[in-house]
């Protein structure tokens, strides 16, 4: 079958002032041995014994990063991403993480800074049943990370998850380029297909943001004192618009539903205020969205016979 295919433009790489360009992103896969130390590896299939908080890969998935930012994503049947904050701009990902909790509390580079419990967490995939915007569920797990001088990539495939009266499979691709604090997500559905959602966790006190009804793409966030270091994050998923059936909230996620539950793309991104350079105040957050939203409607995108969008409205 034929695919979608988004010519992810890399963003401006040197901001005003700058004289050279930012430090190479970074994918990183760090994965427990026999005998109990840690190595760097390009990929791996997760055991069926595989158990949350079993230690076997540290940070309890695959990460990438920016200079800006750093994600993991919890490879188990949670499936969904995390946002560790960054004050430095070198890469952190393959020095934390391996079978001790070395990021929950404030360090030179800087921490963990999100809760994502039961929810989609940081622009996370999930299906929506009986109403709520659900984490994938159990399946079969592999992860693999590539890595270039312009872009970071994690590839996941989870084969099996709980579909729509049967198994289905999910597979997944995550790229963050140097100087963007953006993923873009890219993914293939086959199989016994569920109603398939992506969103944002959902905390208590926050600004709920939603981008005006026109543009190509179009975004859902969030902004207040939410992060784990208990100052202001900013947190968004953008979408095309003509791909997404509709946006709604259960309490715990905020969540977009794809017209076609088979091909998926949209984007997310996280703006801590200690991060250098990050907006600082939600006024400079909205601005961070607007532009952010028409620089991905710039981006040229190849829609194939395969790819459905919604009917016009």
């Amino acid at each position: 079958m034929k695919h979608a295919l988004w010519l992810l433009a890399a963003p401006l790489l040197i901001a005003a002032g700058q004289d050279s360009a930012p430090p190479a992103p970074l994918a990183t896969l760090n994965v427990r041995q026999a005998d109990g130390s840690y190595k760097l590896v390009d990929r791996i299939d997760v055991p069926a014994d595989h158990k949350i908080h079993d230690g076997l890969i540290a940070m309890e998935g695959p990460g990438w990063e920016s200079d800006r930012i750093a994600y993991r994503l919890y490879l188990d049947e949670r499936n969904v991403p995390d946002i560790y904050g960054k004050k430095l701009p070198g890469n952190i990902l393959p020095k934390i993480g391996m079978g001790k909790d070395d990021y929950h509390s404030m360090a030179p580079w800087g921490q963990d800074i999100f809760q994502v419990d039961q929810s989609l967490g940081m622009g996370g995939i999930g299906v929506l049943r009986g109403g709520a915007a659900t984490q994938l569920g159990k399946a079969k797990i592999s992860a693999r990370v590539f890595n270039t001088d312009r872009a970071a990539t994690v590839l996941v495939t989870n084969t099996g998850f709980p579909g729509e009266g049967g198994p289905a499979d999910l597979s997944t691709t995550y790229r963050i380029f140097a100087g963007s604090r953006l993923t873009n997500v890219e993914a293939r559905v086959n199989g016994n297909v569920p109603a398939m959602v992506a969103g944002l966790t959902l905390h208590d006190g926050v600004t709920k943001i939603e981008s005006p009804k026109r543009g190509k793409w179009r975004y859902f966030a969030t902004w207040g004192q939410q992060s784990l270091a208990k100052d202001d994050l900013g947190i968004a998923l953008f979408y095309p618009a003509d791909e997404a059936a509709a946006t709604g909230s259960d309490g715990k996620s905020l969540y977009v539903q794809f017209c076609d539950p088979r091909n998926l793309r949209y984007a997310f991104g996280a703006a801590w205020v200690e991060e250098p350079g990050a907006p600082k105040t939600e006024r400079e957050f909205r601005k961070w969205l607007d532009d952010t939203a028409a620089e991905l409607a710039r981006q040229p995108f190849v829609v194939s016979t395969a790819q459905k969008t919604c009917p016009a409205k």
